[in-house]
């Protein structure tokens, strides 16, 4: 921690590196937890950033020990990047919640910054319990870097959970690297795989970032229909060689339905804006769709497309990934974009292909009528 209590009850701050004055006047005074009132030390070495630590091994409702050098170092610099325009509080503790945001700002912002990796559901617990005392919960990612495949970046489950969105970024993560004193932006992120997202990355220096963080647009190149048709055909190729081929219960069901999974219709597994709600390839997602209701139905309603993959998701065919932190977009939406994309091009019964070459050739008409209209709402 870096905040106690001295023999007065006064505040006690170390995250604005202090000095060798302020750390004499703390070691030779007595010093209290914030929380539990029990009594803390000074660890103050030559590597360590300073910090308060309990005296005795036990248990503290608001605070763990062991915090990291990279999280004591995070959140005092965010604590000092953010107190040069607002107010902000540092581990300011929460008794209705039992919780202590890193930072609390304005008295309206929890600031969390986390480092070490958390279960899904102490994240939204944390999360719920800010909102319901009327906070905005703001979290950001302090962890190792995230790594980078090709022009891939890999998002685990517990780095979903961070996502945010907004209309001018899409889907948007924000890291923070102390070491640099460095935020990293990632935006406009497009999965292609479950894990693996094409992104928009930009590295942005703590001193030259405003509070509230304000972002500008950037114009980066992006995937083509093209290379999406490639990534969705080498997809395919994994699932049929890498899992147990036609025991993979998504190939199973399109075989077992008289269709072939590399020959299926080209409006079959193709990019839709909101499509990060679905943990599955969309190609699973949509296949289903068309398969349980739009080969029958062309005009279906939202609410029924949605009601064919909420069943989907109720028997385990597909899965919703937890987005914690936005409640828009929402599954309806996806479903929404993708019977306007379906309406739009007059998606019907058009046979199926029978080659590899006559999908290829489809592919490419259907890229040259459709891509336009296909990427442009992708992400705006």
């Amino acid at each position: 921690m870096l905040v106690a209590v001295d023999q007065y009850g006064q505040a006690v701050s170390l995250a604005n590196r202090p000095n060798e004055q302020l750390i004499h006047e703390v070691r030779s005074s007595r010093h209290f937890c914030p929380s539990c009132r029990q009594p803390v030390i000074l660890k103050a070495g030559a590597i360590k950033i300073p910090h308060f630590a309990h005296a005795s091994s036990h248990a503290c409702e608001a605070f763990s020990e062991g915090e990291s050098e990279r999280h004591l170092k995070g959140k005092a610099d965010m604590h000092n990047w953010i107190r040069r325009t607002h107010e902000v509080e540092m581990e300011a503790y929460l008794p209705e919640i039992s919780q202590r945001p890193d930072l609390l700002v304005d008295g309206k912002v929890a600031m969390e910054y986390q480092c070490s990796h958390m279960s899904v559901d102490l994240f939204v617990n944390r999360t719920e319990g800010y909102k319901q005392n009327g906070l905005f919960p703001f979290w950001i990612y302090g962890g190792p870097p995230i790594k980078k495949r090709a022009q891939l970046y890999h998002f685990s489950v517990f780095h979903r959970l961070f996502f945010q969105y907004s209309p001018l970024f899409g889907f948007w993560f924000l890291s923070y690297c102390p070491d640099r004193e460095l935020f990293i932006l990632y935006s406009q992120l497009i999965p292609v795989q479950s894990s693996l997202y094409f992104a928009s990355v930009q590295m942005i220096p703590l001193h030259s970032l405003p509070y509230p963080p304000s972002f500008a647009k950037t114009s980066g190149s992006f995937l083509t229909l093209s290379d999406w048709f490639r990534q969705k055909q080498h997809w395919l190729q994994k699932q049929l060689y890498f899992r147990q081929g036609l025991y993979h219960p998504f190939l199973s069901t399109v075989y077992k339905t008289g269709h072939n999974p590399f020959l299926l219709p080209p409006w079959v597994g193709v990019p839709i804006r909101f499509m990060a709600l679905i943990k599955n390839h969309p190609v699973e997602w949509q296949f289903y769709l068309w398969n349980d209701l739009l080969v029958h139905k062309p005009k279906a309603e939202s609410k029924e497309a949605a009601a064919v993959l909420q069943e989907r998701v109720r028997k385990g065919d597909l899965q919703l990934n937890m987005f914690p932190l936005f409640s828009f977009p929402t599954l309806l939406d996806l479903i929404e974009e993708y019977l306007l994309l379906f309406q739009s091009i007059g998606a019907m019964n058009e046979k199926e292909s029978k080659t590899t070459l006559e999908q290829m050739e489809k592919e490419r008409r259907f890229t040259e009528d459709f891509e336009e209209l296909i990427m442009t709402r992708l992400i705006f």
